[in-house]
């Protein structure tokens, strides 16, 4: 009798589950649909700037009509789009359902750091006047393969591509601004960052790093025969077969990133002869490079520059020696993901790795005879991304302790998403701790299922009054913004892209139910022409297209 009463529960609990996974799936293809057709220009021209990175977030007036479209700060965009895209692959490829489309966005989202590594020298000549577009040579222009270095803007969504798209996002164009790099009724950090073209600052690099990991862990080598591209100049075509991560139809998505890794960890490490930056008193302690650091409390080689300027980016450029404090789990992750060595100047010893896991583990150790502990409250999310990619574990390779400590559910720095792609990136390894009918894993389980549970069906937003409105998936991402807290504004209301929410339940998809998920294939398809307008208005760098060898 009893062993009949836990069948029937059983049976109870997987249908109640089955239910839940359900209603959580259909928000899933509604969040899919709306980004497609709302927040992202898909484009096969993927040279053109600004095509294939999605909004992030966007304001409505009182009759829900949208004023205002912004594509943050970088660091969401990448991250989350790439790991949609590849946790979807695996879904997909796993429960025999057609992957066709997903693997053509990934392969445009993946177009896009290849554009932004080849032409951000190009718009920054262009911005600071080294050189016209209208009369410099290609040659000129361009620097090939020089400027493919890991060096990137966070986006170069412009106002040519404002000009041509705006009604793809029901927006207005717009009145131009004062320095006539974009309009009032759009901002990217292209137009208006820090300073405009803003570099990609340490944590825009530690969060591409997990994007990228993901996609080398989860997305085979594919044949690209079907998906449509079209290219301006050869430089990326000719780049991508010469380092064999192109061969044939073929993409090796392996190849691909570890040759993207290796870019951006060789632009965030200056080796000799490059300077050192050094933090020194009278510079209000503020590193800056110098050709002989004499007299500095603080040296490095691990900060990031504007190649065009040679000088530092405008935000996370290391001045604050925060590259430094970093270098141990930038160049750990980078050895992870490639099997090549990173490890250069110290990262691998001596203080930038105890104060690494000093912080990580909230432990300040003491010649191995106890330590100090450190507040929890303290927010260590670029520490914690670096450790998921590297498996950084005290206690030797062996050790799960981290998995524990990413699990941890504080109440204000959670990044819950942490313990899922730690536990993909390393399955082998944490699946014996990490399974069903343990206790964490159920647990787990609920608290996740739970938690998705509650996103709104309509655009996550500020507008409290709204009935589906939920403060735990109100911000533009609750894997990334402080206290996963959202925010409350009832007249100016603030709508998300909600890839946070796609992004998790991808995650607890794989982890928990990877069997039968499919996608809703009936969505209607928005096939709307885009015609290019008249961009020759005077004193305008519109940067709608990168330049042509064969226009020079």
């Amino acid at each position: 009798m009893k062993k009949c009463i836990f069948i029937l529960l059983l049976f109870v609990c997987e249908a109640v589950l089955s239910q839940d996974v359900a209603s959580i799936h259909e928000r899933y293809d509604i969040y899919r649909s709306r980004l497609l057709d709302e927040w992202l220009v898909t484009s096969e021209n993927v040279e053109q700037f600004g095509v294939n990175i999605p909004a992030m977030e966007r304001r409505v007036n009182s009759k829900g009509k949208v004023v205002y479209v912004s594509w943050s700060d970088g660091n969401e965009n990448f991250n989350h789009w790439l790991g949609i895209l590849s946790t979807e692959y695996r879904l997909l490829k796993d429960n025999g359902q057609n992957y066709d489309e997903t693997l053509k966005l990934l392969v445009y989202a993946m177009m896009v750091i290849e554009r932004l590594d080849l032409y951000s020298e190009y718009a920054l000549r262009c911005h600071h006047g080294l050189e016209s577009p209208d009369t410099s040579q290609i040659t000129e222009l361009i620097k090939y393969p020089d400027d493919i270095n890991g060096f990137l803007i966070r986006d170069d969504v412009s106002l040519g591509f404002w000009k041509q798209y705006h009604d793809k996002f029901g927006a207005e164009y717009g009145v131009v601004n004062e320095i006539k790099e974009g309009t009032n009724r759009y901002m990217s950090v292209f137009q208006r960052g820090v300073i405009p073209k803003q570099g990609m600052s340490q944590d825009n690099i530690c969060h591409i790093m997990q994007g990228l990991a993901l996609v080398k862990t989860l997305v085979d080598d594919e044949s690209i025969a079907n998906v449509p591209m079209k290219f301006i100049n050869p430089y990326i075509p000719d780049y991508l077969r010469d380092k064999g991560v192109w061969v044939g139809d073929s993409i090796h998505f392996g190849v691909w990133v570890d040759d993207i890794v290796d870019r951006l960890v060789r632009h965030t490490y200056h080796d000799y002869p490059d300077r050192r930056i050094a933090m020194r008193f009278r510079n209000s302690m503020r590193a800056r490079p110098y050709e002989i650091p004499m007299g500095a409390l603080l040296t490095s080689r691990w900060y990031i520059t504007n190649p065009i300027t040679n000088d530092l980016v405008a935000e996370g450029n290391g001045e604050d020696m925060g590259i430094w404090i970093n270098s141990y789990g930038i160049a750990e992750a980078a050895t992870k993901l490639t099997g090549k060595n990173y490890h250069a100047d110290g990262s691998n010893y001596g203080l930038s790795k105890y104060v690494f896991n000093s912080v990580l583990y909230k432990d300040m150790r003491v010649l191995g005879l106890g330590g100090l502990p450190l507040p929890d409250g303290i927010d260590d999310y670029m520490i914690r991304t670096l450790a998921t990619v590297g498996d950084i574990n005290r206690g030797g390779k062996n050790s799960t302790r981290l998995f524990y400590l990413l699990d941890d559910k504080r109440e204000t720095w959670t990044y819950e998403q942490n313990p899922l792609i730690l536990y993909l990136l390393y399955k082998e390894k944490y699946s014996h701790i990490y399974f069903a009918g343990t206790k964490l894993y159920d647990e787990d389980e609920i608290f996740y299922r739970n938690l998705l549970s509650l996103a709104p069906y309509g655009s996550p937003s500020t507008d409290s009054t709204r009935s589906e409105w939920s403060p735990y998936w109100s911000t533009s991402s609750r894997m990334l913004w402080v206290n996963n807290q959202g925010r409350i504004d009832c007249k100016n209301v603030w709508e998300w892209s909600g890839m946070d929410f796609m992004f998790l339940y991808n995650l607890y998809r794989l982890v928990f139910c990877p069997e039968g998920f499919a996608l809703n294939q009936k969505r209607e398809k928005i096939q709307t022409q885009y015609i290019v307008p008249e961009m020759e208005e005077k004193d305008i760098q519109y940067f709608h297209l990168p330049p042509s060898g064969s226009e020079k």
